[in-house]
């Protein structure tokens, strides 16, 4: 790969959200990539997918390609961004010839390709351990999609208590080949990281990506992870896939730990909606409630449906993606047209950055809502950003007006494991950590975990008062 040195230090990407944008070169590798943006309204988040970037050597390109967002950290009105990259270099196509000139870009490759021998001895046994383990259950498991003694549904699988039977002792135990993979990549250090995930991916991703969950995490279709159709995975029968096999793999990654995090949310979501719409009808008038970064709203769904009087609230749902709106948008019609009164929704196309870049007076009504929460962008977005989230949700708010957000807890196990093999990245939080994001004039109202925080079901959550 070209030195540091000749490469231009300034780098154009294009977001999620479809906005162009510069960095500045700090660090640079073949499969890494740390530079300095200017995010002084959250360009960038953590495990989005960067499109056409570009980083040139003189006149010409010498990457073109995506890059995945693997960590950031806000140093006042900049962020330094950590990425992995994704593509090929276009070192070779670019090679002026000359006697040597090909031998010593081949040996740059080598040198590049020899960090292979720096793969840490254990984190290549669980690896190994695992895709041996895969390989076998593959073809032992195939025997049940061929068989015509084992009872099938009418879709031609194994019926749904055949396959329970069969399915649980394999996914018990990838559960723990996967814990075996976590323990090994936390030890990993941070500089070697890239070659181990492309090690586990390597070896791993022939015998997983086939499962609907694993390759929708992993290649992150609509630019980010988390997106609304990622979310009904972790939400939806987890048997999915292309024959039995896949469908125990979908299931037992729907069954780590991360994941059951993401699940755990909506009970208590639906609570708090609840407890509002209790509120609303006390008070005899409709509580207004704001939800930034709403996705499939699977939350509101439930609402409309279990809840005797669903009229009493009002939602503003807001999200950045006009597909993941429309979608929404359905199934929430859907809902409301089986309901004697319908509750009221309107669908906002927005985005962090556009909201936080605006000013207040721009696009919103001060004081408006009786209730704001957000429970999945917190995952995704550093400190300073979701401080100033709840600023605005307090700018929002009526007075006495409640706010909610949570987050992954930040004991939650199977981090490293995700980040590895689906190039899954979250921001986690603890309790400390989720109190200091709330305004100083905040009234706590509760600190709550699900399933105490520190097992599969592992989110913490913050409760407020904003006066």
């Amino acid at each position: 790969m070209y030195p540091q040195t000749q490469i231009d230090p300034v780098v154009s990407f294009v977001n999620a959200q479809g906005d162009a944008a510069r960095g500045t070169i700090v660090n640079l590798g073949r499969r890494t990539l740390v530079m300095e943006v200017y995010n002084p309204h959250s360009i960038v988040q953590v495990s989005e997918v960067m499109t056409e970037l570009t980083l040139r050597r003189g006149a010409a390109n010498a990457y073109v390609g995506k890059a995945v967002v693997i960590s950031l950290v806000n140093t006042g009105l900049t962020a330094v961004v950590s990425l992995r990259l994704i593509d090929e270099w276009r070192e070779l196509g670019m090679v002026e010839w000359a006697p040597g000139a090909v031998r010593t870009a081949a040996l740059d490759f080598v040198r590049d390709w020899d960090e292979r021998d720096r793969i840490r001895s254990a984190y290549q046994i669980a690896i190994n351990e695992t895709r041996a383990y895969l390989t076998d259950v593959a073809r032992w498991v195939e025997q049940a999609d061929l068989s015509d003694a084992l009872p099938k549904d009418g879709e031609g699988r194994l019926r749904a208590d055949v396959f329970a039977e069969l399915s649980e002792p394999f996914i018990v135990r990838l559960r723990g080949y996967l814990d075996d993979i976590n323990d090994e990549a936390a030890l990993v250090e941070e500089t070697q990281a890239v070659a181990h995930r492309a090690f586990a991916q390597h070896a791993l991703h022939p015998l997983v990506l086939r499962a609907p969950f694993v390759f929708r995490t992993y290649t992150k279709p609509l630019g980010y992870a988390g997106d609304y159709q990622m979310v009904n995975q972790l939400l939806d029968d987890p048997r999915q896939g292309p024959g039995t096999y896949f469908q125990i793999v979908n299931a037992a990654f729907l069954a780590t730990p991360v994941a059951q995090a993401h699940r755990g949310r909506i009970d208590m979501l639906v609570a708090f909606l609840t407890e509002q719409a209790d509120a609303a009808r006390a008070a005899g008038r409709p509580f207004r409630v704001l939800n930034l970064g709403c996705g499939p709203a699977v939350e509101v769904q439930r609402f409309l449906q279990e809840y005797p009087e669903p009229h009493w609230l009002a939602f503003e749902l807001v999200d950045f993606s006009d597909t993941t709106l429309d979608w929404t948008r359905g199934k929430l019609d859907a809902c409301n047209a089986a309901l004697p009164r319908p509750a009221t929704i309107q669908y906002v196309n927005d985005s962090v950055h556009r909201l936080l870049k605006r000013p207040l007076e721009e696009g919103a009504s001060t004081g408006e809502f009786d209730a704001v929460y957000c429970a999945g962008l917190f995952d995704y977005l550093p400190d300073k950003v979701c401080a100033r989230l709840l600023m605005y949700f307090a700018s929002r708010l009526r007075r006495r007006g409640r706010v909610l957000v949570a987050n992954v807890h930040a004991c939650t196990p199977g981090r490293h494991a995700m980040e590895h093999i689906l190039e899954w990245y979250l921001i986690y939080r603890d309790e400390a950590g989720m109190r200091r994001l709330l305004p100083s004039d905040a009234l706590l109202v509760r600190l709550s975990t699900g399933a105490g925080g520190v097992d599969a079901s592992g989110y913490v959550c913050a409760e407020a008062v904003l006066p």
